[in-house]
Formats: structure tokens, sequence, C-alpha cells
């Protein structure tokens, strides 16, 4: 039988893991981590596991969006709280 191919071997247990609670770049670390594999041998690592894994794809994928909502969530509640002191510091003196 021959040797599975670079990409058809399992991911380490930790990267999985990460992946599984939609950790995308925790995921990569594991890789490069456990494997000895630089940035981009890592990242490509992971998305060959996540194109077999089309489940864990869309689980991660909401997880990155979850997080770029939070970020833009908060970059607007700083901007109001910004453009409010602003505003009481021209008016409010």
């Amino acid at each position: 039988m021959a040797a599975p191919q670079e990409d058809e071997r399992p991911l380490p247990a930790a990267a999985a893991a990460a992946l599984a609670l939609g950790r995308l770049v925790d995921a990569i670390k594991q890789v490069r981590a456990a494997e000895g594999l630089d940035l981009a041998q890592a990242r490509a690592r992971v998305d060959a596991h996540l194109r077999r894994h089309p489940g864990l794809k869309a689980q991660v994928d909401a997880e990155l969006a979850r997080m770029k909502r939070t970020v833009i969530r908060w970059v607007i509640v700083i901007d109001v709280i910004l453009f409010a002191a602003v505003l009481w510091w021209i008016f409010g003196r």
C-alpha cells in the first residue's frame, strides 16, 4: 500500500481541535509547531484539510464571520465614544 500524500495525512490533534473551535490561525500555528513547516506550507496543509471536510470549513467560516462582526461593532462603539468626546470638548466646555 502506498504512503498517503502530504495533504491526505491527518492534522495533529491540537490543530484539529483548534479547527473544531473555528480557530484557523491557531490550527496553522499548531501544524507549524508539530511538523516544522513554514507558514505557507502549514497554511496549505490546513486548507487542504478544510477542502476534504466541507462541514468543518463551514464552521470555520462562520467563526471568522462572527469575529469580523465583533471587530466591526467595537470599532463603531469606539468611534461613537470618540465623536461624543470631541463634541463635548468643543461645545461642552
